[in-house]
């Protein structure tokens, strides 16, 4: 395969199929990426391409997004870590990853993955973590409503302007795509933001002892709770990108990349020297 190449697949697990997203040689280290609600691994793969060089790139659908399968059981932060967990049992075998990255829900996804298997990876890398105050736990709910189809399909518009909302500068391909997953979604699109809420990622967090790569975009609504989610952290980084809201990902891949790969290089490390925490300047 070619490294620059991204290609999918399927994996079948014990209560349906996973698909995912794949890039890189095998036998590099793996990195794990784990998506944001309502989105897919779609949201990765100018990520994926960038690392591929490097690294061997995992990126799956979580069960119920994108074309993956629904796992009624697994529904809530826990049980999709533990989907994540067989998912690279079947997909790499017992190799430990060098880091799992995710944003927004897949922050709370990636940091209950190594709270709950400590011996799956090296670090853990988040953007945008979910350490929600009660401000954000109170509004969430009204942002997260599914719209019921309606023979008007007001429901289509209703989900577009929510997509649009969320950064009025996106490009129009990038809110159509969202609003299509969002769609694609149905009655469930509320329970990610459920499971979220209900998540305890200050417990989570607190617990590793890898070490944790933490940043948002200054125009994240988790923006807010970036300095509180880090003050757990046994150590690590924290950082910020401006002007950047909840598609970081997508609009700063390069950014978002090229922290990664600084990071994974540097003396904080799992085995590495260096201990602590500090703050690097804003990337741009």
């Amino acid at each position: 395969m070619s490294a620059a190449t991204v290609q999918r697949g399927y994996v079948s697990l014990k209560t349906g199929q996973l698909h995912y997203r794949v890039a890189g040689e095998k036998g590099a280290p793996v990195l794990l990426l784990v998506h944001q609600a309502p989105s897919s691994s779609v949201m990765y793969e100018t990520m994926m391409a960038n690392l591929a060089a490097d690294y061997y790139v995992l990126a799956p659908d979580l069960p119920g997004f994108g074309q993956s399968d629904h796992f009624p059981e697994a529904k809530t932060i826990a049980g999709w870590a533990d989907v994540l967990l067989a998912f690279c049992r079947a997909t790499i075998g017992t190799v430990t990853l060098r880091g799992v990255f995710g944003h927004h829900t897949g922050a709370a996804v990636a940091t209950e993955l190594l709270y709950r298997h400590p011996e799956i990876a090296d670090c853990l890398m988040l953007s945008g973590p979910t350490l929600l105050n009660q401000k954000l736990k109170n509004i969430l709910p009204e942002k997260a409503r599914e719209f019921p189809v309606t023979k008007d399909g007001l429901h289509l518009l209703g989900m577009w302007q929510r997509m649009q909302g969320k950064d009025e500068t996106a490009e129009l391909r990038l809110v159509l795509r969202e609003t299509l997953l969002g769609l694609g979604m149905g009655e469930r699109y509320p329970d990610a933001y459920k499971a979220v809420i209900d998540h305890d990622f200050q417990r989570a967090i607190g617990a590793i002892q890898q070490p944790v790569l933490m940043f948002a975009g200054t125009a994240d609504p988790l923006y807010s709770v970036l300095d509180d989610a880090f003050a757990p952290v046994q150590r690590g980084v924290i950082t910020r990108i401006p002007n950047t809201a909840s598609w970081v990902c997508d609009q700063q891949p390069n950014t978002v990349c090229g922290l990664i790969q600084r990071f994974l290089k540097s003396g904080l490390h799992a085995g590495g020297a260096r201990r602590g925490k500090e703050e690097w300047p804003c990337e741009s």
